[in-house]
Parts: C-alpha cells; sequence; structure tokens
C-alpha cells in the first residue's frame, strides 16, 4: 500500500520528471514527510514514464509532448507489472488539499468524455502499455504553463495496492515562434570537419517546421534535420578554413507555409594554425666568427595570436621564448648550423623551412687522441687521431714524431699496425683548412713491452766449496714497465721469489743443481736458460 503522512504543509507532493531519468530521484521539501511503499514499488517506477522537461510552442501551431512508460508498466499481463487504472493529462493542475486530488483543465482523462472544444483539437496517441503521448492543436496564449500527467496505477498481485504520480512538464506558448538556439563547438579548428546544431523545443507532425542554414559561400556544407522526442533539429556539417573566421552564419526558422519566421545567427572563430612562418638573416647565411647576426621568425597570420617561438638548431632546440629575434656574435661551430624557428599558438605550432648558418673559422681545440686504448703494447694495433672543431672542414693533416715530420702522413689518423718500442716519441698534429692552421699539444707514445734478454749469472769463484755464500745475478737488457718481481728455479721447479736481481744463499751438498731466473713485469715474463751450481766437499 501507499501511506503519505503530511504535517504541517500547505504544499502537495508532486514527482516531477526529466528526460530519460533513472532511479529513484531524490526527495526535497520543506516540510517532513513520510513515505512508506511496499518494497521494490517505489524505486523502480518513479515516475514511470518519460517525458522532455519543457517544450516551446506558440499560438496557432500545435503541441506534441512525447511520452513513455518505463519498463516497470510495459506489457503488465504478460510480466506481471504495475496495471495502470487510471491516466489524466492536465493542463496547470493544481492539488485539492481537502479534496485530495488534483484540479485544472482536463484535457483528456481514459475512457472520460471532456468539453467538446477541446475534444476537437486534442489527441491522445497512446494506450495503457507503452505510449502516453498527447497532442494539441491551434493552440492558444492561455495554453502557456505546466502541464501534468496523472497516472494511477495498481499492483497486479494485489489489486488494493495503489500507487499514484503526477509527471509536469513546462510549456511556454509565445505569440510567434521563438528563434531557435545555435550550438557551435567551443572552438572551430581549420580543416578539422565540424558540426553546428540548430535546435528548437518543438516537433508536432501536424505543424512541421523547417529549419534552414543561410551560411557559408564556399564549399558543399551538408545539412540533416532530426525531428522526434519534443525536438525539432538541423545539424551543418562543413570543414572550415581560416577564411571563414568572423564569418555570418544564420539559421532560420519557417513555418509549414514555407514563410520565415524567426531566426538566429553566429559568429564563426575559426581558429588556425601560424602561417608563412620563415627564418629570416641579417646580415646573411654566411659570417666570419666574430661578427653579429640577428635571425628573425616571420609569419603571415595566426588565429590566436603567436605566444612562444620555438628556435632549433641542429634539430635540438636552442632557445623558447616570446620575442621573434634571436642576436648572436658569432662564435665557430656553436652558431654554425641548420636553424628553424617554430610558431607557437594555442592551436598547434608550424615550424619553418631550415636555414643554414655558416660561421667560418680556422680549427680550433686542436688535440691528438689515442683512440685504441691508454695502454700500448708492443706488436699490437695502434690508432691517433687529430681531432679539432673547424669549419670550412679540415682539408690535410701533417703528423710530427719528436718535432720530426713524418712524411706522406696526410689523414686524420695516424695508424700502426703492429707497433715496435723504437716508434715511442712524442706526437703532434697540425690540421689545415682554407682559413687557417693550428698545432695541437703533443701527447707520448709510451710503447710497453715484457722483459727481454733474461740471463742468469753465477758470482762465485769456478769452485764453490761447502760453506761459501753462492751468489746468482738475474739481469734484463730492457723491460717496459720496470721489472717488479724475479722468481728463481732450481732443477726446473720454484725456489723462491725475490724484488731483488741477486739471489745469495750458503752453499751446501743438497743445494748443487740447475738454477734460471724469471723476469716479470706488468706486461709478461721471460725465463732465463739455466746455469748450474756444484757444491764440493772440503
Amino acid at each position: 500500500m501507499l501511506l503519505w503522512v503530511i504535517t504541517g504543509t500547505n504544499q502537495p507532493f508532486v514527482l516531477s520528471s526529466a528526460p530519460w531519468r533513472r532511479g529513484c530521484p531524490e526527495v526535497t521539501m520543506r516540510h517532513f514527510i513520510w513515505l512508506l511503499f511496499l518494497p521494490g514499488f517505489l524505486c523502480q517506477c518513479d515516475p514511470p514514464v518519460e517525458v522532455p522537461e519543457s517544450l516551446s510552442a506558440w499560438t496557432g501551431a500545435c503541441l506534441s509532448i512525447w511520452c513513455r512508460y518505463k519498463s516497470c508498466v510495459v506489457n503488465p499481463i504478460k510480466t506481471n507489472k504495475l496495471i495502470i487504472s487510471s491516466l489524466t493529462w492536465y493542463l496547470n493542475p493544481v492539488y485539492d488539499f481537502e479534496k485530495k486530488h488534483f484540479s485544472g483543465t482536463i484535457l483528456y482523462k481514459h475512457n472520460v468524455t471532456i468539453s467538446p472544444a477541446l475534444a476537437r483539437r486534442v489527441r491522445f496517441l497512446g494506450d495503457l502499455e507503452k505510449d502516453c503521448s498527447l497532442q494539441l492543436s491551434d493552440l492558444r496564449a492561455s495554453e502557456n504553463g505546466s502541464y501534468g500527467l496523472r497516472l494511477i496505477a495498481l499492483n497486479p498481485r494485489n489489486q488494493k495496492e495503489e500507487k499514484k504520480w503526477m509527471t509536469k512538464i513546462s510549456v511556454n506558448v509565445t505569440d510567434s515562434p521563438p528563434a531557435p538556439q545555435i550550438k557551435a563547438p567551443s572552438e572551430l579548428r581549420e580543416s578539422v570537419p565540424a558540426q553546428v546544431v540548430c535546435s528548437i523545443a518543438y516537433y508536432c507532425p501536424d505543424y512541421p517546421i523547417t529549419l534552414t542554414w543561410v551560411c557559408l559561400g564556399h564549399g558543399t556544407p551538408e545539412s540533416t534535420t532530426r525531428m522526434d522526442i519534443g525536438r525539432t533539429e538541423n545539424t551543418l556539417t562543413f570543414t572550415p578554413t581560416w577564411q571563414d573566421h568572423g564569418t555570418n552564419v544564420t539559421c532560420r526558422l519557417s513555418t509549414p507555409a514555407g514563410t520565415p519566421s524567426s531566426e538566429s545567427s553566429v559568429v564563426l572563430d575559426v581558429k588556425y594554425a601560424p602561417k608563412g612562418v620563415q627564418v629570416k638573416a641579417t646580415p646573411g647565411e654566411t659570417i666570419q666568427e666574430g661578427d653579429r647576426f640577428v635571425l628573425t621568425c616571420i609569419t603571415k597570420g595566426s588565429n590566436p595570436p603567436v605566444f612562444t617561438y620555438n628556435w632549433y638548431k641542429d634539430s635540438q632546440l636552442l632557445h623558447q621564448r616570446q620575442e621573434q629575434r634571436l642576436e648572436f656574435e658569432a662564435k665557430g661551430d656553436e652558431h654554425s648550423g641548420s636553424y628553424v624557428c617554430e610558431a607557437v599558438n594555442e592551436i598547434s605550432s608550424i615550424r619553418s623551412p631550415t636555414l643554414q648558418i655558416d660561421v667560418h673559422y680556422a680549427p680550433k681545440d686542436v688535440r691528438v687522441e689515442l683512440v685504441t686504448g691508454s695502454q700500448i703494447q708492443e706488436e699490437t694495433t695502434v690508432v691517433l687521431s687529430c681531432s679539432c672543431r673547424a669549419h670550412p672542414p679540415v682539408s690535410s693533416y701533417t703528423w710530427y714524431r719528436n718535432g720530426q715530420h713524418i712524411p706522406a702522413q696526410t689523414q686524420q689518423e695516424l695508424r700502426f699496425d703492429k707497433i715496435h718500442p723504437n716508434q715511442s716519441g712524442s706526437y703532434h698534429c697540425e690540421p689545415q683548412n682554407r682559413v687557417g692552421m693550428s698545432e695541437s699539444p703533443a701527447i707520448t707514445v709510451d710503447v710497453q713491452y715484457p722483459p727481454k734478454e733474461v740471463q742468469i749469472t753465477l758470482q762465485n769463484p769456478q769452485h764453490i766449496w761447502e760453506g761459501d755464500a753462492v751468489t746468482l745475478n738475474c739481469s734484463v737488457g730492457s723491460s717496459n714497465p720496470p721489472v717488479t718481481k724475479y722468481t728463481w728455479y732450481k732443477d726446473d721447479s720454484q725456489y723462491q721469489e725475490t724484488q731483488e736481481s741477486v739471489l745469495t744463499f750458503p752453499a751446501t751438498e743438497e743445494r748443487s743443481g740447475s738454477y734460471s731466473c724469471e723476469a716479470q713485469n706488468a706486461i709478461g715474463y721471460r725465463q732465463s736458460l739455466p746455469v748450474s751450481v756444484d757444491v764440493q766437499c772440503k
């Protein structure tokens, strides 16, 4: 059952519907109201219909109120849902608290005869299962206001349970057709397809209106008309150009007789990216180091205006600023290169064609680099490279060793396929271009190798007697880097390790044998031929 307990109020409780609303609506009142329903009975069907929130019409036209039942009352016999027992359409309904029902001009009531004057102009287009639409022709100015649909439904499981609704629609009846509304995108962009919609909250098949566009003077814009659910719309689809900026577009409403009755206009604001972006160089594109030069980013137009200029050199961002100009004192290859300016507005960014700037200077920052690694070993490949900055590029290189010119070496790299120790020394280079020549600092090439010419010698007299001191000396012809360790062998077995090249020990019969030494540095090691130690007994 439905129980209304209303305390201290002089206003009726009315449920007002908006189009396509779903679920339980929020209830807001100035006074305290309790509503008690069976579970699931209210939330599924408040309100039970879908209608437009508001409509527009004018005197002499007709009013068509689109109305559909929600699923909770569709096909009640098959689905065991709510059954509508009473349906009434009102004009400006008012609730009577004493009689506990609504009063007002009855436009239609199911199975009830109404005023003949109204009956000739009112048509109920629906039924009690799916459609609840109403149409009123030849509108009068007095028929402006609120239209209400009063529904009373029964629960098919218990027909003593009754539910009542009043759903209202606001209708504005004017003396003449109102101006249609134009809805344009908040932003129109050049070359991006756009739609502008002209609409009016009016639709009546018995009094059809026409919305037409008076618009662009170029191309072939398309328009499509839609008339349904209490609205008439005409959508203009076109692709704006930057020339459309500031164009006045008009939507015109015509009556069934084809007479224009009202219109609305909108001024197109077409946004477009900067156009005609170029870089200008002053005094020119080829300059000498130390000269001053100015780059200016020029544009032919932009809407909205350019707010940032991005400057690129050799594809890398150089500056980002609001000014159009860059000014420099030319400094070698720091300023040589390809320049591009990018003009940025809120729509897009457009880059200019590339402008090549050539700053000429003699070779600078000249240096010799060891390409193959910091440690150079005998018999390995070694490559020296002469590097510098120069514009125009270096045309020839001259190489020197210990201050002496190395003939036939004019390339940037000096290569040794199997370097020898006698090629160690001080190397430098001189690169040259059309502007001049520069000399690099020298680099030292130190060729390292393991110990060479390792020999062991016995420092004792020809005869060694038991008890004598035996001295062995391990000599090295050359070593780079120096020897760091000596390993002594007796009869091919390791005997002792020392950092000194001399080994001394007391002569005993057990120490007789064949001795050799091994010299070792950071690169490698070499072992001597053996020497014989013969200790004799006294």
